[in-house]
C-alpha cells in the first residue's frame, strides 16, 4: 500500500493519489481507499458494502461526482471505497473489506489516520505552503513517513518523481 497523507486540508493529497493511480494502473491492478472521519450522506452511486460499529464503507461508482474517491476511480483504480470511521475502528472497517482486494493488487490509500494503525509500504506525506504543527495528526504523520512530497513537486496531470513496486518493495525515485 501507498499511503497518503498530509499537513492539511488542500493541499494536493488527492490530486497526488490520481497521479499515482494513472501511473500505476497503466501496468498493474490498483485499488483506491479514501479514508474519512467525516460521516456523509451518501447516494445510490455509492454502494454501502459494510456497516459496522463505528464505521460504514461505500463502493465508489460514479467517476463523475467530484467526490475524492470518484477521482480516483476516473484516474483508473479498478475499485475505490470510500471508508467513513472514527480512528478507534480504522483497524475493523479495513479488515471488513479486505476479502474483496486481491491480494496481488496495488492499493492507493488517502488517509490522515491510516498510519495509527498500520505500516503502508510506502508512505508520502504532502506539504503545502501552510503548516498546522500542531495537529496531532500530522506529528504522527510527520513522524511515520517515508518520504516528504511539496505540492511542488506535482500538479494535475504530472509528477516530478517516479513510484515503482516490484511485487514485493515500494520504490520512489526523485
Amino acid at each position: 500500500m501507498v499511503l497518503l497523507s498530509g499537513s492539511g486540508r488542500n493541499v494536493g493529497k488527492t490530486t497526488l493519489a490520481c497521479n499515482i493511480i494513472r501511473h500505476l494502473s497503466e501496468n498493474s491492478m490498483v485499488y483506491g481507499l479514501k479514508l474519512s472521519p467525516h460521516f456523509h450522506k451518501m447516494n445510490h452511486l455509492q454502494k454501502l458494502i459494510t456497516d459496522g460499529e463505528g464505521y460504514k464503507v461505500y463502493r465508489e461508482l460514479d467517476p463523475d461526482s467530484g467526490k475524492d474517491s470518484a477521482k480516483m476511480l476516473a484516474a483508473g483504480a479498478r475499485e475505490v471505497y470510500f471508508i467513513q470511521c472514527e480512528d478507534a475502528n480504522i483497524e475493523a472497517a479495513f479488515e471488513s473489506i479486505s476479502n474483496k482486494i486481491p491480494c496481488d493488487a496495488l492499493i492507493v490509500c488517502e488517509s490522515g489516520s491510516m498510519a495509527k494503525v498500520y505500516k503502508a509500504g510506502m508512505h508520502l506525506l504532502v506539504e503545502g505552503d501552510e503548516i498546522n504543527g500542531n495537529k496531532e495528526s500530522y506529528k504522527l504523520n510527520l513522524e511515520r513517513t517515508d518520504h516528504i512530497i511539496n505540492t511542488g513537486d506535482f500538479d494535475e496531470s504530472n509528477i516530478a518523481f517516479e513510484i515503482e513496486h516490484n511485487g514485493t518493495n515500494w520504490k520512489l525515485n526523485k
